[in-house]
């Protein structure tokens, strides 16, 4: 048996040396960690898509309050009150997105712990995306999505003034 130690790219040739090792499961057990991988993935799409909607319904709520306060003519007082609604709308959902992140990385470490037990080719597809690679890109996004609710925190702050001084 020749496992390979580093994984081979996309593009490159088959390598005539692998010899595939299966599971060390029986079928039974192979079969429960089959099921609770595709479940471990599926939460793990779910996660990510939570993600994204709480992002897009916290700038559409972001729209919503800087249009009622143009529609209503805004002055200090309601513009204050608005805005305090924004920035606790922020903290929230930063919050959120912060626990959607622990979440993930909850069934990232059941997914790593189950494909310890897998074939060896498995684990060498697996390890095509190192974990640092996935791990800098789940972070990466996080951040990216943290600072797009700060960012839009900062314009509703913005159009207020606008709108209760203009």
């Amino acid at each position: 048996m020749v496992l390979n130690a580093k994984p081979k790219k996309i593009d490159d040739p088959v390598d005539e040396e692998f010899v595939n090792s299966p599971s060390d499961l029986d079928d039974k057990t192979h079969a429960e960690m089959r099921m609770l991988y595709e479940e471990s993935t599926k939460t793990m799409r779910f996660v990510k898509d939570l993600q994204w909607k709480t992002v897009g319904a916290t700038l559409l709520t972001y729209f919503a309050l800087i249009y009622i306060a143009g529609f209503l003519h805004a002055d200090n007082s309601l513009a204050n009150k608005l805005m305090a609604i924004a920035l606790l709308l922020a903290t929230s959902v930063i919050f959120t997105l912060i626990i959607y992140q622990f979440w993930m990385h909850n069934e990232i470490a059941k997914i790593d712990r189950m494909g310890a037990h897998m074939s060896s080719l498995f684990k060498t597809v697996r390890a095509i995306k190192s974990a640092r690679e996935g791990n800098l890109h789940r972070y990466t996004l996080l951040v990216f999505m943290a600072v797009s609710v700060a960012l839009g925190a900062l314009v509703v702050h913005l159009a207020l003034r606008h709108i209760a001084t203009g």
